[in-house]
């Protein structure tokens, strides 16, 4: 797996009624079939979007998100470890480009402090699971 990019772009809420809770992905839902590059969009509850001189930057008071691959959370109180499966998302990115390789693979979201640990309790997104159907370019 290797991460070829993220970056900052204005979030919607896909649920009018309700504001969504904590971070969620907004273009993959559990079981979606994908093909690489594997472009995966997220946002947070309580973030803030806003344009700054063309920039979309996110503010999260509490810390920032980490892409989570393939791996558990962290439990409560640990660090989210800097490597391939944990992708530290510092500069309120809210996509990421991967490549996966072909199959299953796990995909999870959680809000840590700006020390990289994990709140207690966890704010995590659902878990969910993409099936990768091709890969191209994939690297380990």
């Amino acid at each position: 797996m290797a991460v070829i990019g993220t970056g900052s772009v204005d979030a919607a809420s896909t649920n009018d009624a309700m504001p969504p809770s904590g971070p969620q992905f907004t273009n993959f839902k559990d079981g979606d079939t994908v093909r690489n590059p594997v472009i995966v969009r997220f946002t947070s509850a309580g973030a803030t979007m806003r344009d700054n001189m063309g920039h979309t930057t996110t503010t999260m008071p509490l810390g920032h998100l980490h892409l989570i691959i393939d791996a558990p959370v962290p439990a409560a109180g640990q660090m989210v470890p800097m490597d391939s499966r944990h992708i530290h998302l510092l500069h309120g990115e809210t996509q990421a480009a991967l490549h996966l390789l072909p199959g299953d693979h796990t995909l999870q979201l959680v809000l840590a402090g700006a020390d990289h640990h994990v709140g207690n309790p966890p704010i995590t997104s659902a878990k969910i699971i993409i099936h990768v159907v091709s890969a191209t370019g994939a690297a380990k």
